[in-house]
């Protein structure tokens, strides 16, 4: 009887025990602090690398901004053709170079060198795990500057200028589609628009995202180090963030011939070797940090140049000018017409300060309202014969 009793207290105990180990297990999983909040605590500024690739580089690579506190965030564009000595490589070639699916850090650590901060995250989609992702998502509202024509393969494709709805494959598809003669600008605003529209929907859709049911899927459609609970974090902290009304900023620089391994190659290399670039992030973050948004002053306008003229290059030109001056150009284009006479500033959201801006800084008058609610630019300035290339001729009003 006895050995019974002490059997039976044996169980009793051991049972205890197993119970007191899983209940312990159980809140070590619930409390324990994932990367995400840890880095929140001690800094606000979440900074997360995000890069769409193909087998071989990337076709998309942005750094998102997004201050926990104020909902506020920015993106700064990464092309792949940004050149600079790669020391694990050694030699001058693109940052794509240094680009492995398999492993980030040489890339990550080459973009952090770039911005002058640190990049904690990093987010990588191969083209059909983003393809995936945007249905999930349920499509994208991506804003066409121009009247789009991609006849390639057996399925064209004809976008009319304005927003449309776009699924996953053709999202994709629109964003990859090289530039034509208008230049890189065109290939900027292409990709600006894209993650605009991006990052609107994860916006929209943060609840749905971090459903228990929609968790698994997601999760299989981005490879990062996070663990799940980390990126239901990142995405909550997306789901406050205005998109509509984030810093746009891409890298500016000089254009230069370079013979890669025998090869002719055109690099972007930044200016005054990179400082200037350094000094956009840093005062990116401070924009961020504050909680008071004065028009106009801490987010830039966000406008389109399009060439009303015959004049080849007159948009590019006038883009890179008004980049000088503090304004966030999105895309260049031609316009409807190329006999336009007079320069027309166009008001896209309504806002009125920022047409005035923009119209101060060429010398119009001439300033229109045409609303589009949907419209990632604020501004549309059509340059017309009585544009010189910095401002209107007084002639011209």
């Amino acid at each position: 009887m006895a050995r019974n009793g002490l059997n039976a207290t044996t169980v009793f105990l051991a049972i205890i025990f197993a119970a007191l180990v899983i209940t312990l297990g159980f809140l070590f999983f619930q409390l324990r602090t994932d990367a995400v909040s840890a880095s929140v605590a001690e800094d606000p500024m979440v900074r997360v690398l995000v890069v769409a690739h193909d087998e071989t580089a990337p076709f998309l690579s942005f750094l998102l901004f997004a201050h926990a506190k104020t909902g506020r965030g920015a993106v700064l564009d990464i092309p792949g053709s940004v050149g600079g000595v790669l020391r694990p490589l050694g030699r001058v070639d693109s940052i794509d170079a240094l680009f492995n699916p398999a492993d980030t850090h040489l890339y990550r650590r080459q973009v952090e060198s770039l911005a002058g901060t640190t990049i904690p995250f990093v987010l990588t989609y191969s083209a059909d795990q983003l393809i995936d992702f945007i249905d999930l998502l349920g499509g994208l509202d991506i804003f066409v500057i121009s009247d789009y024509r991609d006849h390639a393969g057996s399925d064209p494709m004809l976008l009319p200028s304005g927003t449309v709805r776009l699924d996953g494959e053709k999202a994709v598809r629109y964003l990859r589609k090289e530039g034509d003669l208008s230049g890189d600008l065109e290939q900027v605003g292409r990709r600006q628009a894209f993650v605009q529209a991006l990052l609107r929907e994860i916006q929209t859709s943060a609840d749905f995202l971090q459903h228990r049911q929609v968790v698994p899927l997601r999760d299989q459609l981005i490879e990062t180090s996070l663990e799940s609970r980390g990126l239901s974090v990142l995405f909550d902290i997306l789901g406050r963030m205005d998109p509509d009304r984030i810093i746009r900023r891409r890298i500016q620089g000089t254009l230069r011939q370079v013979e890669v391994e025998g090869e002719s190659r055109e690099l972007l290399f930044p200016h005054f070797e990179g400082q200037w670039l350094k000094q956009t992030v840093q005062q990116i973050f401070t924009a961020l940090q504050n909680v008071e948004v004065a028009s106009g002053q801490e987010i830039p306008v966000v406008l389109e140049v399009l060439n009303g003229t015959s004049r080849t290059g007159l948009a590019r030109r006038t883009a890179d000018y008004l980049q000088e001056m503090g304004f966030d150009v999105q895309g260049v284009g031609n316009a409807e017409t190329s006999s336009l006479e007079h320069t027309v500033v166009i008001d896209r959201r309504g806002l009125g300060d920022t047409a005035a801006q923009v119209a101060e800084v060429i010398g119009t008058r001439r300033v229109v309202k045409e609303i589009i609610p949907e419209s990632s630019v604020d501004v549309t300035l059509i340059l017309g014969g009585d544009f010189d290339g910095r401002a209107v001729r007084t002639s011209g009003q």
